[in-house]
């Protein structure tokens, strides 16, 4: 008997819901806000498939335009040398130079050939004009037999010189130059391999110098000697598996924009894409503000409210099947943007990265995970800030029936917070780490950037809950109490 009264006021209550859901699908801005979400998600990830054609576009060269802008510069520095008035200093320079170009023309024919993008050239040029003929006839024939192999052996050498009191140093150091000849990687920039041998070979030796000073400052260094060595593992098992790209570099970098568009063969365009439009959220808050405002001071401005409160239910029942109408279309702007932005990002820049494994190392293991959810994961953070500020402007909403006044306050602890938080911590008011607006970045606290030290995830949490627990009580008690 107890279950089935239950059902029906259950029942009862999600039909009050569905009223207030069908209230909101009424309201234009809802739909408009909808409209705009997926706009701007098209317009983002179009404007960077068309950036990252063109820049694909601008990689091509005519050879001929090549090899016609070496010309000029051998015509230069011929000219230049027929000047009587240039320094012997100048002279020697402008030598080098034309015995440099004159080798790329006789040689080179696109600029992302290794000869082009490395200082072979200008070894050979220096050579020359030192008079160095045995080093400057070993250079020529490396260059015009296009021998990348003889060019690594070269700098192979010129490591084990360097560090020849200390071999271990030297292997590191030469690491990457080892894994390219044996797979026959040229020393080109195009080949995302080539980078990733270097950046391993960097890895290495820096891990090799952490190694030795930790044997008289093992303590000191406990950590730094972790993080080289996961450094080297994980770019270790990329070359070891031929894995272009980590996804989880996007998520890792400061800034993902500077990749948007440029190019490079390190980093996924998709993932790129996707981690920046983490920032869009910032839209569908707004939007969510605003419906939130204009919920109950919506009806006490129409009029409406006498014939809501005419019906069986409660006040509290009306109030809390208005806030979870809320909740229901905050999520439908947020599944909106989200949903968006992936079938727009694979639309615009190629899906070929979507699965891959967003790889990590700790504790000198490699872990595989899905990108997938660290993009949910991070959308998360902020749709904690989206149900926070929408709570606020329900409250705002309920206590003084204007919505003018709860879209304002709430986009100013949004946009005002940094401000806020820069001053309390200026006067050292410690605090104001308890205050919504300390709280409300999930993100910036995770990244550990908050203005407050040893501020942590959970705890913000805790406060953002107790916030809101203020909040709605502050609502449901100026609703009960109201006089209509």
């Amino acid at each position: 008997m107890k279950l089935r009264k239950g059902a029906i006021r259950l029942a009862e209550f999600w039909a009050l819901v569905g009223n207030e859901n069908l209230k909101l699908r009424r309201r234009k801005l809802v739909w408009i806000g909808l409209i705009v979400i997926l706009v701007v998600s098209l317009g983002f990830s179009a404007l960077i498939g068309v950036l990252t054609r063109v820049t694909d576009d601008w990689g091509y060269e005519d050879p001929t335009a090549l090899s016609k802008s070496f010309e000029d510069e051998i015509a230069f520095y011929r000219e230049q040398l027929q000047n009587e008035e240039v320094t012997p200093e100048q002279r020697r320079y402008y030598q080098k130079e034309l015995y440099r170009f004159q080798i790329l023309l006789d040689c080179v024919t696109e600029r992302k050939d290794w000869r082009y993008s490395t200082d072979i050239t200008e070894l050979y040029a220096e050579a020359k004009v030192s008079e160095n003929a045995e080093f400057a006839a070993w250079m020529e024939t490396l260059i015009r037999a296009d021998n990348y192999r003889g060019y690594y052996r070269y700098l192979i050498e010129q490591n084990e010189r360097m560090y020849a009191a200390n071999p271990t140093f030297a292997e590191a150091a030469n690491a990457g130059y080892q894994f390219c000849i044996e797979n026959e990687i040229p020393p080109s920039g195009e080949d995302w391999r080539y980078n990733v041998a270097l950046q391993m070979s960097n890895a290495l030796l820096n891990l090799r110098r952490v190694e030795v000073y930790a044997e008289s400052n093992p303590e000191q260094v406990r950590e730094t000697l972790e993080a080289a060595k996961d450094q080297y593992v994980l770019l270790k098992y990329r070359l070891e598996n031929n894995i272009r790209v980590n996804p989880e570099d996007s998520f890792r970098l400061t800034n993902t924009m500077l990749n948007l568009g440029s190019g490079s063969t390190e980093t996924s365009h998709l993932w790129d894409t996707l981690n920046t439009t983490v920032s869009m959220t910032s839209i569908a808050l707004i939007f969510s503000i605003i419906v939130a405002a204009g919920m109950v001071a919506g009806e006490f401005g129409k009029g409406t409210i006498k014939f809501l409160l005419m019906t069986p239910a409660s006040r509290w029942k009306i109030l809390l099947a208005k806030y979870c109408s809320l909740l229901i279309h905050l999520g439908l702007f947020f599944l909106t943007l989200l949903v968006g932005n992936i079938l727009f990002g694979i639309l615009f820049c190629g899906g070929g990265d979507f699965f891959l494994p967003a790889i990590t190392a700790a504790g000198g293991e490699i872990k595989r995970s899905s990108p997938i959810l660290s993009l949910v994961g991070n959308y998360l953070l902020e749709l904690v800030s989206m149900v926070v500020l929408s709570t606020l402007a329900f409250m705002i909403s309920s206590l003084f029936r204007n919505s003018g006044a709860a879209v304002g306050i709430s986009l100013l602890v949004l946009y005002g917070g940094n401000t806020v938080n820069s001053i309390l911590a200026l006067v050292g008011a410690d605090w104001g780490r308890y205050l919504i607006f300390a709280n409300i970045n999930l993100s910036q606290i995770l990244r550990g950037t908050s203005i407050f030290p040893r501020q942590t995830v959970g705890t913000a949490v805790v406060v953002l809950l107790l916030h809101m627990v203020v909040f709605l009580w502050t609502a449901f008690d100026a609703f009960d109490r109201k006089e209509v």
